[in-house]
């Protein structure tokens, strides 16, 4: 019976393991199982588990939306590039991936059904991102150097861990628009994540965190003088961190940002992407095969001769591209722009919020490859989430 109390723990153990998979995301490589397994991934089965039983025990699966159906058709695309890779082993690993996102997302999509739930994700998220901060601070203040004087979480790549980071600042700072004494620790948290964006001295992760900032300045006339204020003083906060109070080799490399992007190659990411046209123009229609980009550009470019070290993409859209060709970009494209749509459909505040996320997620993604990475799909999971829910419940931050 759905309206047991055996179904309703069932029901609230599921919730619980997805949250706390979701708070899992911003630091899951930090803790490895034993073998290739991570605490996150475990986690993620779990989640899925409970989940599962909870449907088999209802009768009843939400219906795809169409972002959703367009994101299913681009991994099946992605496994079927399998027949004609160039790289088959890496083809098979990054199609596995692609399914276990896509059933993540579909889980969040099922799941996710009401308001609070929605903002309990988010906090989830948030709070996941402090404590990935905190495994950065820890390796700071003990010198555990991830890269030359650059600091991230164990077990990532300062970048990668700074996008994961900024990503957080404006849904931090639209759970503190809601009055309460709460409010105060979203900014709190805010300050936390900065601190630790200092840290990883990406240049990439600071532009996206000024986007960010976006966010507060869109809603100023929704917010009150509270909320104003503090998203100011955050935001001089940042600021002096970038120009007084952050280490001085992560100033220092912040302060090449201009330079970098006029005079330079973005760390030999232009010659990355002119050697993945190249590859293009060879494979337009089909692509390469997905995840096979670091094995289609090796006759020009080598390897980086840091074991374990291959050349990516360092732009998913570049990506997809290459890998899965025009067919596989076209599904991608048009899954993103579904999410746009359902975005600009969304409430005020909402609407806001899911823009400068989505910005702040294509600034990052511009010099990252983030199609097979988690907080890619919670993000398409959440907005598909949220656009179901003014269709049942008016109002905004009820």
């Amino acid at each position: 019976m759905s309206g047991s109390p055996r179904a309703d723990v069932l029901s609230r153990t599921a919730w619980a393991a997805l949250c706390v998979f979701v708070f899992s995301i911003p630091w899951e490589k930090s803790i490895q199982l034993p073998g290739t397994t991570t605490l996150s991934h475990l986690i993620g089965i779990l989640a899925f588990t409970a989940a599962a039983a909870v449907a088999v025990r209802r009768r009843t699966v939400r219906p795809p939306n169409l972002a959703l159906a367009l994101a299913a058709i681009f991994v099946a695309w992605a496994a079927l590039t399998w027949f004609w890779s160039l790289d088959r082993d890496s083809t098979s690993l990054r199609a596995a991936t692609l399914a276990e996102l896509l059933a993540m997302t579909y889980l969040i999509w099922d799941s996710c059904r009401e308001r609070v739930r929605q903002r309990q994700l988010l906090q989830a998220y948030v709070w996941g991102a402090v404590a990935a901060s905190a495994s950065a601070y820890v390796r700071y203040f003990h010198n555990q150097q991830t890269y030359w004087r650059r600091y991230a979480a164990a077990g990532f790549d300062p970048n990668d861990f700074g996008l994961i980071l900024a990503l957080s600042i404006p849904v931090a700072l639209y759970l503190a628009m809601r009055p309460g004494r709460a409010r105060w620790a979203y900014r709190a948290a805010v300050v936390v994540v900065i601190g630790a964006i200092l840290l990883t001295a990406s240049r990439m992760a600071m532009v996206a965190t000024f986007t960010a900032f976006v966010f507060p300045f869109w809603t100023w006339r929704q917010a009150d003088w509270n909320q104003r204020i503090s998203s100011a003083v955050l935001l001089a906060i940042m600021m002096l961190g970038v120009f007084r109070f952050a280490p001085s080799p992560s100033r220092e490399r912040l302060a090449t940002i201009t330079t970098e992007v006029t005079q330079g190659t973005l760390h030999n990411r232009t010659t990355i992407w002119k050697t993945g046209l190249k590859v293009l123009v060879q494979h337009p229609v089909a692509g390469i095969g997905a995840g096979a980009y670091p094995a289609a550009v090796r006759p020009w470019l080598g390897t980086p001769g840091v074991p374990g070290h291959f050349y990516v993409a360092h732009n998913t859209f570049l990506s997809v591209l290459v890998e899965c060709g025009a067919v596989g970009f076209i599904f991608y494209a048009l899954m993103l722009g579904v999410v746009a749509f359902y975005v600009w459909t969304l409430q005020p505040a909402e609407r806001a919020l899911w823009t400068v996320v989505l910005v702040v997620w294509a600034v990052g993604v511009s010099t990252l490859t983030w199609e097979q990475y988690k907080p890619s799909w919670l993000i398409l999971a959440l907005v598909m989430t949220e656009w179901s829910l003014p269709w049942r419940q008016a109002g905004s931050n009820q």
